[in-house]
């Protein structure tokens, strides 16, 4: 709408009031009517303003008038049911015949609401491949050839063990099956939901993956500041030189699934009711599986020895097998990080915890940063419970404002955040989990610097199916694959001093 046009509706508005001629009025009138139509046909051919107006966030108007408005779906959620049902095309339905694939209404639709396009396995394993070969130098081989019978020198890297290493990063990625939806919004809303759910590892930052395999470099000692004198010649000797050290840490990415199963059919027109329940249900998983790999996790996969099953031999499949996370760092790494509290929590006990994260070799204090949310405290739920009613905890009702720094914040130590999750399970006496429910009757808090663990995205989510006859179910698949950094300067587990663990707290 012109200035213009504003300026003259204004000045026959207040000509109008002013006058009490009844023609006068009316002349009034009918140009203050052509003056308003004129600027309504104007915003008519905003598009922008029109999809504002009339439907909401732009980018949705597109949706009116469809099947999927009518029951409330989302640009989101018409991404996820396209997904599923192309993944669908071509297996055969429980009851005969086979899944044709997205419908003309929804492939018409999804087409007009989204920029996001597929990309087939093979490609995604092939740029796989080139960017690790670009990662390694090659290494030249002299091999004996028998058509020439000389020998004879080549370039390769397939030999090397952190080339191999890499290549088992990248065959997570199962070549040659399926696709994979590029830019989807969908992706993102469904961690953008997991995040209230999540009480972990949303406090960690995230880095894009470009390989499979990544190495992110961490300092590992200071340059020395020295205090000199002044040079007041042309022949005065040099500075001494203070070196700067540093070391890398690998993150390899590792590949995760989550199932949904649905009973019968998997038609377009009745699941289109439950496309915002089954899309809930995934955020939650995400935000719980999410929080127990960062906190729980465990390589070792043995009859006994991992923390989150100290009795039994846990199932290849167990999420907390990816990689070591924070628990790992105090209960095994580095054991004087482990506090054997042997009694109630106590306010002293959890402040101690700081004292654990120093490394004055190489002037690093995780314990004491310098801003207070980057430490932060994780307790199971009861345990929490019990430290909020210490009396020198800050409690959430106390707070104020500063209640909602971080999610699910219950209580501060000191001027840190004390979180309750799930995730931390009670445990034995020794801060592992047993295999028997009636023997983990022990509370525990891991304290942990969140800027000493690094998360990595190599692949966001994969939407598959997988048929079950005899149940008359249908499996939904999300795959994605991420990896998880721990930050140490001696380049060794051993050296890692950002977090802490107090276990075997009497409840």
């Amino acid at each position: 709408m012109g200035n213009e046009a504003f300026e003259g509706l204004m000045k026959e508005i207040n000509e109008r009031l002013a006058v009490v001629d009844g023609l006068k009025e009316q002349v009034a009138e009918e140009r203050i009517k052509n003056i308003v139509q004129t600027c309504l046909d104007e915003l008519v051919k905003d598009e922008t303003w029109v999809r504002k107006m009339r439907f909401g966030p732009a980018g949705e108007a597109k949706l009116v008038g469809t099947k999927y408005a009518r029951w409330g779906l989302s640009i989101a959620d018409i991404e996820w049911l396209y997904d599923l049902q192309t993944a669908l095309r071509g297996r055969p339905r429980l009851h005969g015949g086979v899944y044709e694939g997205p419908s003309e209404e929804l492939r018409n639709t999804f087409q007009a609401i989204t920029e996001a396009f597929y990309l087939p396995m093979e490609k995604v394993r092939e740029m796989d491949q080139r960017a690790i070969d670009d990662m390694f130098p090659r290494i030249p081989i002299r091999e004996f050839s028998k058509a020439d019978q000389k020998l004879v020198t080549r370039g390769a890297f397939e030999l090397t063990e952190a080339y191999q290493r890499a290549m088992r990063a990248m065959d997570t990625a199962e070549a040659g099956y399926g696709q994979q939806l590029v830019g989807a919004g969908y992706v993102g809303e469904l961690w953008e939901g997991a995040r209230p759910a999540a009480r972990i590892f949303n406090l960690i930052d995230a880095f894009e993956m470009r390989y499979p395999t990544e190495y992110l470099p961490t300092e590992a000692d200071l340059p020395e500041m020295l205090f000199v004198s002044e040079n007041t010649a042309d022949d005065s000797t040099d500075y001494t030189t203070s070196a700067s050290g540093s070391r890398r840490v690998q993150v390899d990415a590792k590949k995760f699934i989550i199932y949904q199963k649905w009973s019968g059919e998997m038609e377009e027109d009745s699941i289109i009711p439950y496309v915002p329940f089954l899309r809930r249900q995934s955020q939650l998983s995400l935000g719980y599986y999410g929080d127990s790999v960062v906190l729980n996790g465990d390589t070792t996969n043995a009859a006994t020895g991992n923390i989150n099953l100290d009795d039994a031999d846990p199932a290849d499949t167990k999420h907390y097998l990816a990689f070591d996370g924070i628990r790992h760092v105090a209960l095994v790494d580095v054991s004087t990080n482990g506090v054997d509290q042997a009694g109630a929590v106590t306010y002293t006990g959890l402040m101690g915890l700081k004292a654990k994260m120093l490394q004055t070799a190489y002037h690093m204090d995780w314990g004491h940063p310098t801003d207070p949310s980057d430490l932060v405290y994780i307790a199971d739920p009861e345990t929490a419970d019990k430290a909020s009613l210490l009396d020198e905890v800050i409690t959430v009702d106390k707070m104020g404002s500063a209640a909602t720094v971080l999610t699910g914040q219950q209580a501060r130590i000191g001027p840190h955040p004390l979180i309750p999750s799930v995730a931390m399970s009670k445990t034995e006496a020794d801060g592992k989990v047993s295999t028997t429910a009636g023997n983990n009757t022990k509370g525990q808090v891991a304290a942990f610097n969140r800027r000493g663990f690094k998360l990595g995205w190599r692949r966001r989510i994969q939407l598959k199916t997988k048929e079950i006859p005899e149940k008359d179910q249908m499996l939904m698949i999300y795959s994605l694959r991420l990896g998880l950094g721990r930050f140490t300067p001696t380049a060794a587990a051993s050296g890692i001093e950002s977090a802490a663990v107090m276990y075997d707290i009497s409840l």
